[in-house]
């Protein structure tokens, strides 16, 4: 199995403008979202359940690596709906 790590790296080097759209769209769809997220997992060649993509996001979402992440035009961390599911 891949590593957290591997995950994160694969994450940060995401262009800017795949990374807002996936957060965008985790906050419309996200189911569609993580179809997405696992895809870029796997053209990567990396190997992870749902489960552990849902648990390394949300590892990264606490350590506050997409904060400065443009989602509907602000940065995520200035988000509303955001703030509202992951509160600080």
């Amino acid at each position: 199995m891949s590593t957290f790590d591997e995950f994160k790296r694969m994450i940060n080097n995401l262009s800017d403008q795949n990374l807002s759209e996936l957060c965008e769209q985790f906050l419309t769809d996200h189911e569609g979202a993580m179809q997405i997220l696992s895809k870029y997992c796997s053209d990567s060649g990396l190997i992870f359940s749902n489960i552990e993509i849902k648990d390394h996001m949300s590892r990264m979402h606490s350590n506050g690596d997409f904060d400065d992440i443009v989602c509907f035009g602000i940065e995520l961390s200035e988000n509303q709906l955001y703030k509202k599911f992951h509160p600080d």
